[in-house]
């Protein structure tokens, strides 16, 4: 079998199985007693201890081996998680995980880090830990004639078996009148480590090398020596009395995870096709194939070829409108249909849940938490909402800087909780909910909040507002000034924030997006950040306006409504155009402004002016334009190089005649106005420095 052919299979189940083993560890070490935890981190293991070994990457083999081997007294009930060896336990999953992201790029893995790996496991397990569980068996076999096997121990040798090796048992009896029978037990080990690999031994080997045993102990071992000559090595050490070789019979049983499909392919050597995991549930059941995986490439290239369909069918329809060719009326309608059908079966194929992203953040926090000496428990909800592909990707960076941000800023050391009359850990849910077309991804934590008052300091401190601003500004308008660039209220920047970058960078991510995020805070009692992301990126519902005679695409989802207004319906509120819309005052900015562009003479002479009601952040604000032309399906393209780091712009799209119309990102556009306004307003440039009037 050419195990090259299924590495990318391999690659991506590992990772799920990684994320699985995670995620299970997190939830036993909050609660040691949750049985289902632990069934399932048996699972991930002995899937993955099974699909490596099929692999024959026998470092991640032996290491997954090796956790199963400590976890089943624990999982028995004999003995108690401690929180030594939890960390040792995530330990190993870092090395696992460091092993996977080697054979993205390597054929083969170092097993260079496995004996310090092995080392590390072994020394968080206690003396009586070992004295009543070896690593291989939880009882003696000294007076056993065979050693048995596990089901995924029979399979790693199975494999091994494949490749030539033989497999011995091997009872070493040493002479009773012997003075150094630990001096002799370990020559005895350091023999057969260097013609081979001990693979279980009875008892463990670092009670045979104190040479806590009778006058007999076994070993299995993987060579390619003959029983004969690893007889005549072993009897070349003094004091040997005997050495018994045998080999070990075992007999294959099915394992869950790669096997099945490894066996499924080598039968059907035609088919290119990966099925997932699937169990075997009776002998006489055939291996079904219920889906298929593809890879993302491919999907992509599918809704590139998808948005060109919707181009081509815009422009067809745009021809057979304005040329009135009554014949193709209804095939058009036709295609319209099987357009519009084929784009929401592509964009399904793409949509992946949010719990692809939220997996990663509980031994994240945990981690976090743990470095920081708090108590924190991730809350998750609505894992399985969907979002795109290209979504997803994008919204993990900003999650990361606020999930940290709340543990670090956020959650109050135990002994601070406690005074404060709160519980001694904290809270940080981390929540995703559908609302139209958007989701809402909201983090809050039950932390000491953000307190007005010092970041109305801070911000005057920074030269970012003036002292009568700081007055005036409402509590929930100076929180807001968290997401300023560089802003911070800590003094002393950690490794883990306080440089000012961390709300700032995830605002700046949302929006880059066509995304939108919220703070709420309360002094004492938390903070929620409510991220609000567009369901796709690849193609949108988009309103086509004109200003001063060049077309542009607004997404139809940030737009609550459009309206025509005359000069006597604006009025001036301290310098700002306002809009009164039922008894809510909307401030009013010119597209023209916005993007710096010279007033066309027809929108100059307009008594009636069209307004766009948008949504921005948590307010609402009125865009005008020179005319609204319609509503469309634009297929969103990428800007190049040199435009992508223009702000106001979130990508471009092919019109009907052809013509490109950029999509504009109308937060960007508002905020990027006010800042300019600001700097006008407020500072004076002095000696190469701005300085804040009071």
């Amino acid at each position: 079998m050419e195990t090259s052919d299924y590495k990318d299979v391999f690659l991506t189940e590992s990772r799920e199985y990684l994320s699985t083993l995670n995620n299970a560890l997190v939830e036993l070490e909050k609660n040691p007693d949750h049985s289902e935890s632990i069934n399932e981190i048996f699972r991930a293991a002995h899937s993955l201890k099974g699909m490596s070994a099929t692999m024959g990457y026998e470092p991640m083999a032996r290491l997954t081996h090796q956790m199963e081997s400590v976890l089943e007294p624990i999982r028995s009930g004999e003995k108690k998680l401690t929180a030594r060896l939890m960390d040792a336990l995530f330990a190993c999953l870092d090395q696992l995980e460091r092993w996977v992201e080697e054979l993205s790029t390597e054929e083969v893995i170092s097993d260079n880090a496995l004996d310090q790996t092995l080392k590390m496991l072994a020394s968080a397990i206690d003396l009586s830990f070992s004295e009543r569980h070896s690593d291989i068996s939880p009882r003696s076999l000294e007076n056993s004639e065979n050693i048995s096997f596990s089901d995924s121990e029979i399979e790693v040798l199975l494999q091994a078996k494949m490749k030539g090796f033989y497999i011995w048992q091997i009872t070493v009896e040493i002479d009773l009148s012997s003075q150094f029978k630990e001096v002799r037990s370990f020559m005895v080990l350091r023999e057969v480590n260097e013609i081979g690999e001990i693979i279980k031994s009875d008892p463990a080997p670092e009670l045979i090398e104190k040479g806590n045993f009778q006058s007999q102990f076994k070993i299995v071992v993987l060579t390619d020596q003959t029983d004969e000559s690893l007889r005549l090595i072993l009897l070349k050490i003094s004091e040997i009395k005997s050495v018994e070789i045998q080999a070990c019979k075992i007999e294959p049983t099915p394992i869950l995870g790669l096997k099945p499909l490894v066996d499924s392919l080598e039968k059907n050597p035609t088919s290119t096709d990966y099925v997932s995991r699937t169990g075997v549930e009776s002998e006489e059941k055939s291996f079904s194939l219920p889906t298929v995986r593809v890879h993302t490439t491919k999907l992509d290239k599918l809704m590139a070829l998808v948005q060109e369909l919707v181009i081509s069918k815009i422009r067809f329809e745009q021809v057979v409108t304005s040329n009135q060719i009554k014949d193709l009326v209804d095939p058009l309608s036709q295609l319209n249909h099987i357009t519009d059908e084929l784009q929401d079966e592509i964009m399904k194929v793409r949509l992946m849940p949010v719990k692809q992203i939220f997996d990663r953040f509980p031994r994240m926090v945990r981690d976090l938490a743990k470095s920081l000496g708090k108590d924190v428990d991730l809350e998750m909800d609505g894992v399985d909402v969907e979002l795109d592909r290209t979504v997803i990707e994008e919204m993990g960076e900003p999650l990361v800087h606020l999930l940290r941000n709340a543990v670090d800023h956020g959650i109050e050391i135990p002994s601070e909780r406690e005074q404060e009359g709160k519980e001694a850990y904290g809270t940080i849910r981390l929540e995703a909910r559908r609302e139209r077309s958007f989701v809402v991804i909201s983090v809050a934590d039950d932390g000491r909040g953000v307190d007005p008052e010092v970041v109305k300091v801070k911000a005057i401190t920074k030269g970012l507002i003036s002292k009568d601003e700081a007055q005036r500004l409402s509590d929930e308008d100076a929180v807001k000034l968290i997401a300023l660039p560089g802003f911070s209220t800590v003094d002393l920047a950690s490794e883990v924030s306080g440089r000012g970058v961390g709300v700032d960078v995830a605002k700046t991510k949302v929006e880059s997006i066509g995304g939108t995020l919220k703070i709420q805070s309360r002094k004492g009692q938390g903070t929620t950040f409510m991220l609000r992301f567009p369901l796709t990126l690849a193609i949108i519902k988009a309103l086509l306006i004109k200003s001063t005679e060049e077309v542009f695409a607004v997404p139809v989802a940030g737009i609550i409504e459009t309206l025509d207004i005359t000069i006597a319906d604006k009025k001036y509120v301290q310098q700002q155009e306002v809009l009164l819309l039922r008894g809510e005052v909307i401030p009013i900015y010119y597209l023209t402004e916005l993007l710096e562009m010279p007033e066309s003479l027809s929108s100059v002479q307009k008594s009636v002016e069209t307004v766009l009601i948008a949504e921005v952040g948590d307010s609402r604000v009125g865009m005008i334009v020179d005319e609204v032309l319609g509503q469309q399906e634009v297929a969103i393209k990428s800007l190049d190089k040199v435009l992508k780091g223009i702000r106001g712009f979130s990508g471009a799209t092919v019109l009907g005649t052809g013509k490109i119309a950029l999509i504009l990102d109308v937060p960007s556009l508002i905020e990027d106005l006010k800042e300019k306004r600001y700097q006008i307003n407020h500072f004076e440039h002095k000696d190469g420095t701005y300085v804040a009037q009071s």
